[in-house]
């Protein structure tokens, strides 16, 4: 086995299907188990889907290198003929396919469950490959996620949906009026930015019927919404004030405190995952900066000071980092803070300005600024990057979900 690679087996019920896993990988998670799938099935259009999805899907995780796939009648006997890390292996039975995972070297399963072939293909292969992910990182999948973004791909601005790898791209809205920053509320409802009447307001979509309705909309603006589902709290910013504010609201529309008092403009905030902290722009030192402060407002302290303009910050869905963007002598690279070790690195050259973390707070979605701009996906540890979308139109303010 591979000297960076180490597997921890956690054995927490004498279930084998409730085998809890972790598999790590050092150097900050930037090596790779190479892994390889053998698969027992009728081949026809939906098995061919679902194991090119699953593919796909693990190689898109950041935690696996796939060497291959083989189609076998026989799977322990192709078994003796591959070593590599990992082993994952599909066998049919009528309408159900057996998955099982196990160390390619030492022979010990790592996990097994089987599942139905109805449905899409393609979700089912998300799903086998989230439920492979978590079992054997103790982290989320990212497979069954999706994006919201904004586009002009009709002429005009409105909000589309894609899967996470680029497929299913839908249109949710269309309208006459000017619009802007989706984000998921819950249950089908997205909240965005709503120039309707002339004046930035909170309008609220319903996915399923279509319908929109106003949300918040006070005097002035309304803007940079973050909703906390733990305590259906949302952080957004006013200037009802006469100066852009950061206040929190509730998932009813309902705007509940002020947390924010300066003369300068304090922006873009975003709950850390308890709801303990906010993190915000502000250029109440003469230059945008990133900050973070507890939920009433009080305790504020800066964190960045790599660059004299610092905007966009994010914590990371597991709380263990803030994303942000920073100028690079024109260019705009990613700066990712460990609010642990409270250090700073850098990713520059991306040429990069809205962002969004997925939930395994590994990868993060960014619009890349050019003659058009594009949605790209990175790897915060190998720093990979592959194109969500592009084309001859403008992608913008993704928002990355978990649909409910």
């Amino acid at each position: 086995m591979k000297k960076n690679i180490i597997i921890y087996l956690i054995f927490v019920s004498l279930t084998f299907s409730q085998t809890q896993i972790f598999f790590q990988i050092t150097k900050n998670l930037v090596e790779k188990a190479d892994t390889f799938l053998i698969f027992k099935v009728e081949k026809n259009e939906f098995s061919n889907k679902l194991i090119e999805t699953l593919s796909c899907d693990l190689k898109f995780s950041g935690y696996f290198n796939v060497e291959g796939i083989k189609f076998t009648d026989n799977i322990e006997r192709t078994k003796k003929e591959i070593v590599t890390q990992i082993i994952i292996t599909g066998e049919q039975n009528q309408q159900i396919i057996n998955i099982k995972v196990e160390d390619g070297l030492e022979k010990n399963f790592l996990y097994e469950n089987s599942y139905k072939l109805t449905g899409d293909p393609r979700y089912l292969g998300h799903i086998i490959s989230d439920d492979i992910v978590e079992k054997l990182t103790g982290k989320p999948g990212i497979a069954k996620s999706k994006i919201l973004f904004i586009s002009d791909k009709t002429g005009k601005k409105q909000i589309y949906q894609i899967d996470y790898d680029g497929f299913n791209l839908k249109q949710i809205t269309n309208v006459d009026y000017l619009i802007n920053y989706p984000r998921y509320l819950e249950k089908n409802k997205v909240v965005f930015v709503s120039y309707q009447d002339g004046w930035p307001k909170l309008a609220k979509i319903d996915l399923l019927s279509g319908k929109i309705e106003n949300f918040i909309a006070k005097p002035g603006l309304n803007a940079c919404v973050f909703p906390l589902k733990k305590t259906r709290e949302i952080a957004l910013v006013l200037s009802v004030s006469g100066n852009p504010e950061i206040y929190l609201a509730d998932f009813d529309g309902n705007v509940k405190k002020r947390l924010t008092d300066n003369r300068k403009i304090d922006s873009s905030p975003s709950f850390s995952p308890d709801g303990k902290l906010i993190t915000f722009v502000s250029d109440r030192d003469g230059k945008p900066q990133i900050y973070v402060m507890d939920r009433d407002g009080y305790g504020t302290r800066r964190i960045s000071y790599i660059s004299g303009y610092c905007t966009s910050p994010l914590f990371s869905p597991d709380g263990n980092f803030i994303s942000y963007i920073y100028s690079e002598g024109g260019n705009f690279g990613l700066a990712i803070y460990d609010v642990n070790t409270k250090r700073t690195i850098t990713l520059p050259g991306l040429n990069c300005e809205e962002i969004w973390w997925a939930p395994n707070s590994r990868h993060i979605v960014y619009s890349k600024i050019g003659k058009k701009q594009s949605l790209m996906i990175i790897d915060i540890f190998t720093r990979e990057i592959r194109t969500l979308i592009s084309g001859d139109f403008n992608s913008s303010s993704p928002n990355w979900f978990v649909f409910e």
